[in-house]
């Protein structure tokens, strides 16, 4: 009989509760896909382990190591809480986790991108949306953001700004909010000690009803804006086509503007 203190029926359980969606993978036609979770073979690619030794594991036929418990915790997105009760339920000491907070340092492959793309509008942000650099294409043709402060932030702006936006292709705004949203949630669960990230949130809650709206909707489908109409008093409207592109580590996002 399966109990629920025991280590394979609490990992089974964890993967049948998390979508796709929410663990960074594309959702099965619905008539193919035949569980609401991650399937067996979706959560062993996520974490570097093979589907065969993922079922043992399910079945309580093998014990796993500390190494592949954290990168199933972290294929699965759990928090602190969870993370540390898995580890304990696989029979290992649990350990202080350190307090995570949203990295804000710009990788070298980011700055990379940011020299040698020359051509094009790019900024990097981290992983709640805030701009941390900018090349001088994206200064003078997409946007301009103070040197600190909320206004720095997308998610900020995107709920928060009444004025000419760079978001503003009108069937792709609902669409883009959603997934910003989504994205957001995910980051502040990821990175519960971050009190900045923490503030922020609170505050939207409080201005947006819009916003706190879909903080407390379930995820919904959505993309990012991928062509979007930028204001130009010296050439008139700019239309740009936008990719986002997620670097890891240091959980960055590099957004790329580029005209047709």
């Amino acid at each position: 009989m399966r109990r629920d203190d025991d280590f394979g029926t609490v990992l089974r359980s964890l993967r049948q509760r998390i979508t796709p969606g929410e663990a960074g993978v594309p959702a099965s036609l619905p008539a193919v896909r035949r569980v609401p979770g991650l399937r067996r073979d979706e959560l062993a690619g996520l974490a570097g382990v093979s589907e065969e030794h993922l079922k043992r594991l399910e079945q309580g036929r093998r014990r796993p190591s500390p190494g592949v418990v954290d990168a199933l915790a972290r294929a699965l997105r759990l928090g602190a809480e969870e993370h540390a009760r898995l580890r304990a339920l696989a029979g290992f000491a649990v350990t202080p986790q350190p307090e995570r907070r949203v990295p804000r340092e710009v990788t070298d492959t980011a700055r990379r991108m940011l020299d040698r793309l020359t051509e094009v509008a790019v900024c990097v942000c981290d992983a709640s949306w805030t701009v941390l650099e900018a090349n001088k294409l994206w200064h003078t043709n997409v946007c301009t953001v103070p040197e600190a402060g909320r206004g720095r932030n997308v998610v900020w702006r995107a709920f928060t700004e009444t004025g000419p936006s760079v978001f503003l292709a009108p069937k792709r705004l609902d669409g883009f909010r959603a997934t910003v949203v989504a994205e957001l949630r995910d980051t502040a669960r990821r990175y519960p000690a971050d009190t900045e990230l923490t503030s922020m949130i609170t505050d939207l809650r409080a201005l947006s009803p819009d916003f706190a709206l879909l903080w407390d909707a379930p995820p919904a489908p959505g993309g990012h804006a991928d062509r979007l109409r930028v204001p130009n008093p010296a050439h008139g409207d700019l239309y740009l086509d936008l990719d986002v592109l997620t670097l890891n580590p240091g959980d960055l996002r590099v957004a790329v503007y580029t005209a047709a």
